[in-house]
């Protein structure tokens, strides 16, 4: 087993550190503490913006994995080639994170290749959050039709809207579903 470092990011959304598990396994990993800062990721994998670091040897993770292929094991090394298709993250969340929509794999690869500096590298970002602790998460789209309706049928989703948003976006027609939808969604 492999010991490594992994960069610590501090984003606006995350906890102080003295309340942030990020902070914690941040300092356990060797990373001085800016108590200043807010915690908000550990990123443990290859992404050029925060690459894992192999600890007491100073080698890049994904180095080591293209001198170790075979540490992949076979079907991801066809599947993938010799570096990791997906980024582990350690969240410590303080504040609602922003919407984030990425590109599929294909989509992914085409941007880098036309936008290496806007995007990074050639992956898609498909997510999976596990909690440790209270977390609340929406996840998805639904039409505007599918909205109204579950607006209608479930009064918890009423509760979580002001009255005369819910009432606004009840009643849109297809002119008046885009500033509906942005009042609902300011209220939440």
């Amino acid at each position: 087993m492999l010991s490594l470092k992994c960069p610590a990011q501090n984003y606006a959304w995350g906890r102080p550190a003295q309340e942030s598990e990020v902070a914690k396994l941040a300092a356990l990993n060797g990373t001085s503490i800016d108590e200043s800062k807010p915690f908000a990721e550990l990123w443990i994998g290859t992404h050029p913006s925060g690459p894992a670091i192999i600890d007491g040897h100073n080698t890049l993770l994904k180095d080591w994995i293209q001198e170790h292929p075979a540490a992949l094991g076979d079907a991801a090394q066809k599947r993938f080639g010799t570096d990791l298709p997906y980024l582990f993250k350690v969240l410590s969340v303080k504040t609602a994170l922003s919407i984030q929509s990425h590109p599929d794999k294909k989509l992914a690869e085409r941007l880098h290749a036309q936008q290496p500096k806007d995007y990074k590298d050639d992956n898609h970002k498909p997510e999976m959050a596990l909690a440790l602790d209270g977390f609340e998460a929406l996840c998805g789209f639904v039409s505007t039709d599918e909205l109204q309706q579950a607006l209608q049928d479930q009064p918890e989703l009423r509760l979580c809207i002001e009255e005369e948003p819910v009432k606004a976006l009840l009643q849109a027609t297809d002119g008046q579903t885009k500033p509906a939808l942005k009042a609902a969604f300011t209220a939440l």
